[in-house]
Parts: structure tokens; C-alpha cells; sequence
């Protein structure tokens, strides 16, 4: 299966056309809806925040961290993703990394195991990780598991 990524910066408008999408997002308060939704759309700061450049987003291709896991560092320091997609019985580790870490299960079922024992984990689970935490992941099923974290350049590390 072929993944990307989009880095975009603050105040470019963007949109999920098709596919499946994982969005990571810096800590904002400003969150603009241009349409397409039942919700406030806010077209005065929208139109005040275009910059009206055009071109096509840099597309990340993301490094492997392992066979099963490839990870998207973005320019800026806020987070980091990785991206995890386990045939069925197998298994793989998440690297420890020095930050905290969220997990989002976002297909099948397994086992995950960290230092505090295994759990099973099933579709639309949210994992908190604590800092230096070495995650190893089986499945029981296909398994499409996602780690967001501090951006490891942060740390002096890649």
C-alpha cells in the first residue's frame, strides 16, 4: 500500500477528498471552516488569511522505521506521526521515543505492550504513552495502529 503525508502551515485551507486521512494538528485556537459543513463558516477571516500563492503541497513519503512502521517528520517541532499497518499475526515495535506518545487504532484488533503489561486493543482505541516507553504491537487481525508524539528533532534525535 502507497502512503503520504502533507505538511501544511498555519492559515492554508485544506480538505479530505478521499481515502483515509489521519489529521495531526499543533495546540490552535483558530480553527476556520471555508464550507461544506452544517457549522459556522467564518468567510471574513477566511478571506482575510489567504495568501493566494499557488502550488502543490511537499509530499512526505515518511522513513521505516522497521518493516511495519514508517514515521512523517514534519519541518516544525510540535509533533511527529507514525504510522503502523500490521498484517494479521504479526508483530512490531514502535521505537521509544523521548516525548509522550497518543495511539489511535484505526482498524482490526490486537495486543499491545508496554511496560505496564499487555492490553488488547480494537478499533477506535486511544492509547496515552508515557516518555521512553518501547510500545511492540501483535495482531490478530489486519491492524492500522497511529503514534503521534513530540517531534523527536526536538530532542536531538531523528
Amino acid at each position: 500500500m502507497h502512503c503520504e503525508a502533507l505538511c501544511l502551515g498555519a492559515n492554508e485551507p485544506h480538505a479530505y477528498v478521499s481515502g483515509d486521512c489521519i489529521e495531526c494538528m499543533a495546540t490552535s485556537d483558530n480553527v476556520v471552516r471555508a464550507g461544506l459543513t452544517p457549522k459556522h463558516r467564518d468567510v471574513k477571516t477566511l478571506c482575510s488569511m489567504l495568501t493566494y500563492k499557488q502550488g502543490f503541497p511537499e509530499i512526505m513519503r515518511g522513513v521505516a522505521m522497521n518493516p511495519y512502521v514508517t514515521r512523517y517528520i514534519p519541518p516544525f517541532d510540535e509533533f511527529e506521526v507514525d504510522r503502523c499497518h500490521l498484517p494479521g499475526g504479526e508483530s512490531t515495535e514502535f521505537p521509544a521515543v523521548a516525548g509522550p506518545s497518543i495511539f489511535v487504532v484505526t482498524l482490526g484488533k490486537g495486543t499491545i505492550c508496554t511496560c505496564n503489561g499487555d492490553n488488547e486493543i480494537i478499533q477506535g482505541d486511544v492509547l496515552f504513552a508515557c516518555a521512553d516507553t518501547r510500545i511492540s504491537v501483535t495482531s490478530a487481525s489486519q491492524l492500522h495502529v497511529y503514534r503521534a508524539g513530540v517531534n523527536s528533532m526536538v530532542f536531538g534525535a531523528s
